[in-house]
């Protein structure tokens, strides 16, 4: 089978619009005009957000001001993604887009690389996993769905510790629900351990039911159900498949983050909002809400 080793070429800006339909960026460009606090905005990112919105334009306005609102007032997790910064975490955790899945969509894998703990760091670990989604968002613009695969293995009591902080999962897990520009069809968590139960009781009220509802947790000893949503074949070698390892796929991704340094050099200077300019100040993101009242979705606590 062909895996893909290089960064893929899609089509040019008007091949994208029409998979949306051009009067959808017509409309989304005039309520653009009257939104001063935003940045300029692309015709492919535009396309990106009415993908994932499935053109519903009301969803997409409001995830358009969720997604450069967060951005700016979360600078911990957006601001500085440069190699020099990050290139540590590489070596610490595993980030990989998986092949083209039989279905069109897509999956990215993620796991541990250094079991100890002490090196973990929570902050990092999410700054890296954004900026790579960030990559493979500018690279599928029209996925038709994303699976987020979570390898278990080596998961620890000291890694539970530091993945319970309140405030920056409840600020990372907000991005994800109400302004990460990816149609999100399966969180699957393989290889875990029974502490992974834990972790899960502690994110439950931080999530969206819709959201919680998408993940599945499969033991060691599980992976055959796993494999009727991602083929045997389309994980690493490591564990199996026939993809390459792990350590391969480390050395593709960290290039690949290397190619994009000018991409979020940009994305720092001119994908923010000016709240200044803000006419709809019940909109605003505070520091309390992360972008959680007005125009964006509620989070529901259960």
């Amino acid at each position: 089978m062909h895996f893909e080793s290089k960064q893929e070429v899609y089509v040019n800006n008007e091949q994208l619009i029409s998979k949306v339909g051009s009067n959808n960026v017509d409309i989304i460009r005039e309520w653009l005009s009257k939104q001063l606090h935003l940045p300029k905005i692309s015709d492919k990112q535009l396309v990106i957000f009415l993908n994932c919105c499935q053109c519903n334009l009301e969803a997409t306005k409001k995830m358009i001001d969720a997604y450069y609102t967060m951005r700016t007032h979360n600078p911990d997790m957006f601001h500085n993604r440069k190699i020099s910064e990050l290139e540590k975490t590489f070596n610490i955790f595993y980030f990989h887009k998986m092949p083209l899945l039989p279905d069109g969509s897509r999956a990215g894998f993620s796991r541990l690389r250094d079991f100890n703990s002490n090196l973990f760091n929570t902050l990092d670990t999410i700054r890296l996993v954004f900026a790579m989604y960030d990559i493979c968002i500018d690279e599928d613009p029209l996925a038709p769905g994303w699976k987020f695969v979570m390898d278990m293995t080596g998961f620890s009591v000291g890694h539970l510790t530091k993945l319970t902080n309140l405030t920056l999962m409840r600020k990372c897990l907000a991005y994800v629900q109400t302004a990460l520009p990816m149609r999100l069809t399966a969180i699957i968590m393989i290889n875990a351990p029974p502490l992974t139960n834990q972790l899960m009781m502690f994110l439950k009220p931080l999530m969206h039911k819709d959201l919680y509802s998408l993940i599945s947790i499969h033991s060691v000893s599980d992976m055959d159900s796993v494999y009727q949503s991602i083929p045997k074949e389309y994980f690493a070698s490591d564990i199996g498949g026939k993809a390459p390892s792990f350590e391969a796929q480390k050395e593709e991704s960290l290039e690949r983050f290397k190619t994009y340094e000018s991409f979020f050099e940009d994305d720092e200077k001119f994908n923010r909002v000016d709240e200044n300019k803000r006419i709809d100040k019940n909109n605003q993101c505070n520091s309390l809400d992360y972008g959680l009242e007005g125009s964006f979705k509620k989070l529901e606590l259960d």
